[in-house]
């Protein structure tokens, strides 16, 4: 079969299935079991696969039409100008949660300036690793209850060009004294679990079936996160330190008043390409 016929036909199927980007969908996939880029397959619709790349790529779509994400499937994520492995094992990154880094930027002007940063439940670690890519002379580390995120996140360090510059800290905020031992930071961000128990029937199932459920939810309100978070984060933070917290649709004003009555004060919210509040910003 060909380049053309492989792509009309899985985006016929995964249409079928309910899958909204099902043309990009099927041209990822094949370009990965091809070991091509999307743009040899634009360049050549009539090259012709293999039998054994048919079988890979059919085992792809299946994982697909499961709703198992592309990026768990080709185990890679873009987020800011770099690429993160993902895993079962940690959350896909977003591209709302680029509006952390971008008050990050907004904040700290001088990208020369040596940070010391924390990154509160790291995941992949791409929060930490796009904010040492901006700021050449900083330093991270990455906090995660997960040792398999754990892993991961040192991996992409790795690959990423920055082991030397991000460690790594296993720790669990829901047990007293996480925050021991951690240091004092000029700058913590956060992505916690934010989405309520009682919303996870209205998930689509790439996320509540592939991405860790303790990623996700914080008891039924989505907030239990930040009123674990908060009353460590200025013994954590230097003077006129900043925390940057991403959050979900209209929870901006709930996490405001935690971080507030946390002794913090309140600088800036953040809002995503599509004008939803998506974080704030406070100091010490």
């Amino acid at each position: 079969m060909s380049v053309k016929e492989i792509l009309s036909e899985l985006t016929d199927r995964f249409n079928r299935a309910g899958i909204e980007e099902a043309k990009a969908d099927a041209r990822i996939l094949t370009a990965f079991a091809l070991n091509k880029t999307p743009v040899f397959l634009r360049m050549n619709p009539d090259f012709e696969i293999t039998p054994d790349q048919w079988r890979t790529l059919q085992g792809y779509a299946e994982r697909r039409i499961k709703r198992e994400p592309v990026s768990k499937i080709i185990q890679t994520r873009g987020f800011w100008r770099l690429d993160f492995k993902v895993t079962k094992d940690v959350l896909d990154p977003r591209a709302d949660s680029e509006t952390l880094i971008e008050e990050a930027l907004k904040i700290f002007k001088d990208r020369t300036v040596a940070l010391n940063i924390l990154d509160l439940g790291t995941g992949t670690g791409c929060l930490a690793q796009a904010l040492l890519c901006e700021f050449v002379h900083a330093h991270a580390v990455g906090l995660d209850n997960s040792s398999q995120a754990l892993a991961i996140a040192v991996e992409n360090a790795a690959t990423n060009g920055l082991k030397d510059r991000f460690k790594v800290v296993c720790a669990d905020w829901n047990q007293e004294g996480w925050e021991r031992n951690l240091g004092r930071f000029d700058l913590i961000i956060s992505n916690p679990p934010y989405i309520p128990e009682t919303q996870k029937s209205a998930l689509e199932p790439e996320v509540v079936l592939f991405d860790p459920p303790q990623a996700l939810f914080a008891g039924s309100d989505g907030l239990d996160a930040y009123r674990k978070i908060a009353p460590s984060l200025s013994g954590l933070m230097k003077e006129q330190a900043v925390f940057i917290t991403e959050f979900g649709k209209d929870q901006h004003q709930s996490v405001r008043q935690i971080i507030c009555s946390a002794g913090l004060k309140f600088n800036a919210f953040g809002t995503d390409l599509a004008g939803t509040i998506r974080c704030l910003s406070a100091f010490r």
